[in-house]
């Protein structure tokens, strides 16, 4: 009797032992689920606030009678986005379909869930947030590049087509576990899948083609190119301003991305704010030279796009290379986004705020440099969750010129894949606009001004009225 008693005891403390040890399995597993989601709230409070950066950047760029026009267009890139997001963009994007395109989770219901549970993980909303500000950014590229001179209406139907046709399918394809050129898939592209870490190609690219495309067919602003004749820029104050806010936002673009703290991605994380902060600050001196060197002078609103052109140029690859390349990476980046800029010039192509240069061109280079830099070591560290990264091929050209042709093989055909879609929906959609003159406004509206026109007049109403309302005959002219 003895006996059965003692194993009887012994029995009730081993229950009692694991049920112990299921409780700090729960409790650690809700940590950690409550730590994921707090860092992506984190992180896309950082991204959407870049929301902000953008509008200053734009408005520091234009004259001051189209100020409301482009504050008007910066706050519909936040609401409509987020609209046509919620109903389709993030179902094209990440609900689960083919290699091609996603189509569950429509206004996020039937498929939301990857996993096709019914109950919602919160995490899973915290993941829809962050990638709206994704697509929100890659909207807002446009607008500066084609401000001044396009209408409202346009600038409607553009941002419909990018976010719910244009950016949902590139997203989708780099992505998700189904999509053809990513390195979550089964079968990835050429044994590795194009590494597009925070959104280089998928954002940056595809923003920057649809800017460029928007730049050459709606023409340049009256006097842009006209000999003797300068558009001067209304504050590089808010130039500044904006870059900064940017910058600062950029740690959520590229930290967030790896959209979660657990195992090794929190290690990550913290090289990726290294590899983020060098490159723009490269970048950024490495443009002050060129400045001064070939035009000798130091412009603020070349330099603010020098230090964005390193914030691009790394974003592809901030996750998968070490500090000394993200060096060369800005180094590389500042003379794309130059040479780039002085093309365009050359061509004739306006560019209000040099989107095409920063967000297009550097997106390239970006894309480029990750298949060249990529350290093997680090992609584990990213990249642990991928299907194929036991198989070591996480290699950069410059470390394995075997490996590393298939990783920057892949990138190139993401590249040429992505450019060639948004080109074939983009050109299109602004040529049929501009066929049926709702693309640019007239003549008569562009010397006025769209705030008058549009927004109930100027932003800065009698900038030198003194306090008692009045103004005096010289006051400031509107730019």
């Amino acid at each position: 009797m003895a006996e059965s008693s003692v194993n009887t005891t012994n029995i009730t403390y081993l229950e009692e032992l694991l049920l112990q040890i299921k409780e700090i399995e729960r409790v650690g597993d809700h940590t950690k689920h409550a730590i994921n989601i707090s860092w992506m709230m984190m992180a896309t409070s950082l991204v959407f606030i870049m929301q902000a950066g953008f509008t200053m950047v734009e408005v520091g760029s234009v004259r001051i009678k189209n100020t409301k026009s482009i504050l008007i267009k910066n706050l519909l890139d936040a609401c409509a986005g987020s609209v046509m997001f919620f109903v389709y963009g993030w179902a094209f994007s990440f609900g689960k379909g083919n290699a091609f395109v996603g189509y569950s989770g429509f206004v996020l219901q039937a498929g939301f869930n990857r996993d096709g549970s019914e109950e919602v993980d919160p995490y899973q909303y915290a993941l829809w947030t962050f990638q709206y500000t994704f697509c929100a950014t890659a909207s807002t590229i446009v607008s500066g590049a084609v401000a001044e001179r396009t209408q409202l209406f346009a600038y409607l139907v553009y941002t419909f087509f990018l976010v719910t046709v244009i950016y949902p399918p590139v997203a989708h394809w780099a992505w998700t576990e189904e999509g053809w050129a990513s390195p979550n898939n089964k079968d990835p592209l050429f044994g590795i899948g194009a590494l597009d870490f925070a959104g280089v190609v998928v954002v940056h690219v595809v923003g920057g083609t649809c800017a460029l495309i928007g730049s050459i067919l709606v023409g340049p602003r009256q006097g842009r190119f006209v000999k003797n004749s300068k558009i001067v820029k209304q504050n590089a104050v808010f130039q500044v301003l904006g870059t900064l806010i940017l910058w600062f936002g950029w740690y959520g673009f590229n930290c967030g991305s790896t959209q979660g703290l657990g195992e090794n991605l929190s290690n990550a994380a913290a090289k990726i704010g290294v590899a983020t902060t060098i490159s723009a600050a490269t970048s950024g001196t490495t443009t002050i030279l060129l400045n001064f060197f070939l035009d000798r002078r130091f412009d603020p609103g070349t330099v603010c796009n020098g230090i964005l052109a390193g914030l691009v140029s790394i974003t592809g690859a901030c996750s998968v290379v070490e500090p000394y390349a993200a060096f060369f990476i800005g180094i590389i980046g500042a003379h794309v986004y130059y040479f780039s800029s002085k093309l365009l010039v050359a061509l004739k192509i306006d560019d209000v705020v040099d989107a095409s240069p920063v967000h297009f061109f550097c997106g390239i280079w970006g894309a480029i440099a990750t298949g060249l830099f990529c350290e093997p070591a680090t992609f584990m560290d990213s990249y642990n969750g991928a299907t194929n990264a036991h198989k070591g091929v996480g290699y950069g050209l410059f470390y394995d010129g075997e490996k590393g042709g298939k990783l920057l093989a892949a990138n190139l055909v993401l590249l040429i894949a992505v450019i060639s879609y948004v080109s074939v929906i983009a050109g299109p959609m602004f040529f049929i606009l501009k066929m049926l003159r709702l693309l640019r406004i007239n003549n008569i509206h562009e010397n006025k001004g769209q705030d008058r026109v549009l927004h109930g007049g100027t932003a800065y109403e009698n900038p030198t009225a003194n306090q008692n309302g009045s103004s005096p005959a010289n006051s400031v002219k509107d730019g």
